[in-house]
């Protein structure tokens, strides 16, 4: 039996509204088989043009989505032109503006842009800042770094600001974007230097159940989510098992992400949310958009932008070590692969907005299990 998703785009900034024109979705429905539904006029209003792929970008491991749909329209040829000659940071952020442009192009009003769309978003009065927070990329360190810059703590170095004060002592201290009020946000979105810092987008999920679901240590998260998704999708679950919450597999998570999807109850943590549905790209110009790939010199160069960089000395991140290729594709090679191919689909927005390419070990693997994929 077939499933397509429940995912819509509406235009309407309503915070009542699950997805608003600031997420992008492409038209990739989850479903149970691995071909996609035909484009009738019976299906064409539920569907949504997909988002072609942008720009040719190899940077650090950081490269263009290029998901090869024959339905996705092709850039304009002046735009890929323009992109080649810029560096591969100005690369994302004109790949992010065309899509999003191209989707939207009757764009909302900074000063009619829902708070609620604006919770992510931190505040450096200081220095006209406003950096979105994404967990899983570097995002502790980013939040030592705005203490430093808002003068909350007298430091040059992160390294002297520990986590459990970032998100204790120091909690209260950072102002979200949300918190203001209609007039200075629309100021603010207008005027200061908007930055957000992007990860590989399964690299970062896997991250994500390493250390919030499979880590001994995480009791929050064995509670909260690991105890329910084992008595989902765990066959004949032992009762200690269910309680303790702490020996979720990573299949067993993956189908939970791809159930919350199809059914549209509850938004994803954080932690594995989409990057676009978190930051709202389409809502907010992004001046720069700074990858975990890259995430010291990029740093650097926001600092340098806000003419801050005097105040901190390096290394701005103390823990930056990407994955190795080698367990991350040994952790995807034990999923389905009609359920991995239905995964990289709840990611590939963020694939496309940001510039990464589909990974090689998908193609591989999705090859392997004789699963059709057109990107």
């Amino acid at each position: 039996m077939e499933m397509t998703s429940h995912w819509r785009v509406f235009d309407s900034n309503s915070p009542d509204v699950r997805y608003d024109n600031s997420h992008l979705i492409v038209s990739r429905g989850l479903k149970d088989t691995d071909r996609r539904l035909p484009l009738t006029n019976s299906n064409l209003s539920s569907v949504i043009m997909p988002i072609a792929p942008g720009p040719a970008e190899k940077a650090s491991g950081v490269q263009s989505a290029a998901l090869k749909d024959q339905h996705a329209p092709s850039a304009p040829e002046h735009l890929e032109k323009e992109a080649r000659a810029l560096d591969p940071a100005d690369t994302r952020v004109t790949n992010l503006r065309q899509w999003c442009k191209q989707q939207h192009p009757h764009k909302t009003p900074f000063d009619q842009v829902s708070k609620s769309k604006l919770t992510s978003i931190l505040v450096d009065e200081r220095h006209k800042l406003l950096f979105c927070q994404l967990p899983g990329v570097a995002l502790n360190d980013w939040r030592k770094i705005l203490l430093i810059l808002s003068g909350v703590v007298n430091t040059t170095s992160t390294g002297s600001i520990s986590g459990g004060d970032v998100y204790g002592k120091y909690a209260t201290k950072a102002k979200r974007l949300s918190e203001y009020d209609d007039k200075k946000r629309a100021e603010m979105l207008t005027s200061y230097y908007k930055v957000v810092f992007v990860r590989e987008p399964l690299e970062r999920l896997y991250n994500a159940f390493r250390v919030k679901l499979n880590a001994k240590s995480s009791k929050y998260f064995h509670k909260a989510f690991g105890s329910q998704i084992i008595r989902k999708y765990r066959k004949n679950p032992k009762e200690k098992d269910i309680k303790d919450g702490s020996s979720v597999t990573f299949a067993e998570f993956t189908k939970y992400i791809l159930d919350n999807e199809r059914e549209g109850v509850v938004s994803l943590n954080e932690h594995w949310q989409q990057y676009y549905k978190q930051c709202h790209p389409c809502l907010v110009d992004y001046d720069f958009v700074g990858t975990y790939e890259d995430v010291e010199k990029d740093t650097d160069h926001v600092l340098e932008k806000v003419k801050a960089k005097n105040l901190l000395k390096p290394p701005y991140v103390w823990d930056s070590k990407p994955l190795s290729q080698k367990d991350i594709t040994n952790a995807y090679s034990q999923l389905n692969p009609q359920d991995l191919n239905n995964l990289y689909k709840v990611y590939s927005a963020d694939y496309t907005l940001f510039g990464y390419e589909c990974p090689e070990f998908l193609h591989t693997l999705l090859k392997k299990g004789n699963v059709f994929h057109d990107y």
